[in-house]
C-alpha cells in the first residue's frame, strides 16, 4: 500500500473537512477553508499529471476536488447557496487562469449557485473554455440544466469534434432539443 505524503493528507483533510464536517459552516468559514487549500494545492502539487486524463498538473485535479468539497458542503447547508461571499469566491477561481482545468468544478458550481448571468458571460467571452476537456463538459451541462439559450453553435462543434466522447455528445444533443 502507497503511503500519502504529508502535503496528500492535508488537502484530504480539507476535503473531509468541506465535505463532511461543514453542515454548520459560515460562508465565511467555508470560503477560508477552500481558500487555503486551493492556494496551497496550486503551491504543493505542481508536477506533471500523469492520473487524470485532460489535467495538465497535479494541482488541478486538488483544485477541482476542492469545488466538489463546496458543493457537498452546499448540498448539507443550503442556506449557503445565497452567500454572495461564496458566489464571489467561486467566480473569482472560475476567473484565475492559474488554476487551469482545475476551474472545471467551479463553473460547475456556477450552475449550483444558480449564476445564470456569470454562466452566460463566462460562455460567451472564454473561449478557451470551450476547448478544453474538463471545462468544457461542466460549461455545457450547467448551461443545459440551467436553460441557457444562445450556444447551439457551441453544442453542435463538441458533437462534431468529439466523436469518443459518449457523455458530452449527449448532453450536447440535449441541450440542442431543448434550446
Amino acid at each position: 500500500m502507497r503511503r500519502i505524503s504529508k502535503e496528500e493528507k492535508k488537502m484530504h483533510d480539507w476535503d473531509n473537512e468541506l465535505r463532511f464536517s461543514s453542515a454548520n459552516y459560515t460562508d465565511i468559514q467555508v470560503v477560508t477553508i477552500a481558500c487555503n487549500a486551493i492556494e496551497f494545492a496550486y503551491e504543493a502539487f505542481k508536477v506533471k499529471e500523469d492520473v487524470y486524463e485532460g489535467f495538465l498538473y497535479q494541482y488541478e485535479s486538488k483544485i477541482e476536488n476542492v469545488a466538489l468539497g463546496i458543493d457537498a458542503h452546499l448540498q448539507m447547508n443550503a442556506k449557503n447557496k445565497k452567500s454572495q461571499l461564496i458566489k464571489e469566491f467561486v467566480l473569482d477561481v472560475v476567473n484565475t487562469e492559474k488554476y487551469g482545468g482545475g476551474r472545471s468544478g467551479f463553473v460547475f458550481l456556477l450552475y449550483v449557485l444558480k449564476m445564470d448571468e456569470e454562466l452566460r458571460t463566462i460562455a460567451i467571452n472564454r473561449k478557451d473554455f470551450w476547448e478544453d476537456p474538463r471545462i468544457q463538459f461542466q460549461l455545457l451541462y450547467s448551461l443545459f440544466k440551467r436553460n441557457i439559450t444562445g450556444f447551439s453553435k457551441e453544442a453542435e462543434t463538441l458533437v462534431e469534434n468529439n466523436p469518443k466522447q459518449a457523455e458530452l455528445k449527449k448532453y450536447a444533443r440535449k441541450y440542442l432539443e431543448k434550446c
